[in-house]
């Protein structure tokens, strides 16, 4: 069974150039929002839905406007 692939909306772009920038890996992410590895990658590809309050928290350690957040 084929995922339909989905594209990533503007934070989600962001937030993975960011990542590559900083040099920030899943794990880095991981330890310094507290939110585990898999849950940061789900919300970053938009497979999840989440309370502002965890974006910014990601969006805060990846220096990502939150304002790409649609």
């Amino acid at each position: 069974m084929k995922r339909e692939k989905r594209e990533l909306s503007p934070w989600g772009k962001q937030c993975k150039v960011q990542m590559l920038v900083l040099g920030k890996t899943l794990e880095d992410l991981s330890q310094e929002t507290q939110l585990s590895r898999t849950y940061i990658s789900s919300i970053i590809n938009g497979r999840t839905i989440v309370p502002a309050k965890t974006m910014k928290a990601i969006s805060d350690a990846l220096e990502v406007d939150m304002r790409l957040v649609q």
